[in-house]
């Protein structure tokens, strides 16, 4: 097994990190440049990434610290903390310099793309960081705080914070997480025709899960779910009043 697949293969969310630490500035810019080497749309990269450190990283966990603490935890104690933003701003100014008018509120599609060229990047960037011996957590909770975030870091319109990824030094006697289990592929890979999944390769997972006993949880993996997606999350109101004023959708 070479040392890419090696080290993708071990991948577990870390969230004990050695406070006082910060990112050499070498590393940074390495992680930072392999997640701008991520494929995109077109290459349209259609995302921006803010590395916030020492006190603006430590505003952001003051400022989500009352209703999120956990995530709180690991923003303070890592060594950087990156936001990753779906942003339309260098395409807005490619409709000015080419004498357009910017407007995607009444399509779907910018959504979609944004989206998954944020995902693809912050896992380049997530790779990079564990490749050179550091833990990471994506942190997409904190989107509930994305007002005042947005504020902090004065995001712009035509711009939506979208997820963080903490980047820290394993503390590795607080540190507890294990490889997690994944679906079986009988639930979601399949070859040449879509995966057939079914209620008892779903039964025999939460078993797995159960097993796995995973201190955090306090539900098996089918409840977590059902449970999760049968009303909108806590954050629905603010996505949705973010995604109006900033000009992703039309107001309804």
């Amino acid at each position: 097994m070479n040392k890419v697949i090696e080290t993708m293969m071990n991948h577990r969310t870390r969230r004990s990190f050695v406070k006082g630490n910060e990112l050499p500035k070498e590393h940074l810019d390495q992680i930072i440049e392999c997640s701008k080497q991520a494929s995109s749309w077109m290459n349209g990269q259609h995302y921006s990434i803010i590395a916030t450190t020492g006190e603006t990283k430590q505003k952001i966990a003051d400022l989500i610290r009352e209703q999120a603490p956990g995530n709180a935890a690991h923003i303070e104690s890592s060594a950087a903390f990156l936001i990753y933003c779906l942003d339309y701003s260098n395409i807005k100014l490619s409709f000015e310099i080419e004498g357009g008018e910017f407007d995607i509120s009444n399509q779907y599609e910018p959504l979609l793309i944004g989206s998954m060229d944020v995902g693809i990047a912050m896992q380049n960037a997530a790779l990079a960081a564990e490749s050179l011996g550091y833990g990471i957590v994506f942190c997409g909770g904190v989107r509930g705080f994305a007002k005042g975030i947005s504020e902090l870091l004065n995001i712009p319109e035509n711009a939506l914070f979208l997820c963080g990824l903490s980047i820290g030094v394993i503390d590795e006697e607080k540190s507890t997480e294990k490889v997690k289990p994944r679906l079986p592929h009988e639930a979601n890979v399949g070859y040449n025709e879509f995966p057939k999944s079914n209620e008892e390769v779903l039964k025999a997972y939460r078993q797995t899960m159960i097993d796995f006993a995973e201190a955090r949880e306090t539900k098996t993996w089918t409840k977590k779910f059902a449970d999760f997606y049968a009303k909108p999350s806590g954050i629905e109101a603010v996505t949705k009043e973010l995604l109006e004023k900033n000009g992703f959708v039309n107001k309804k």
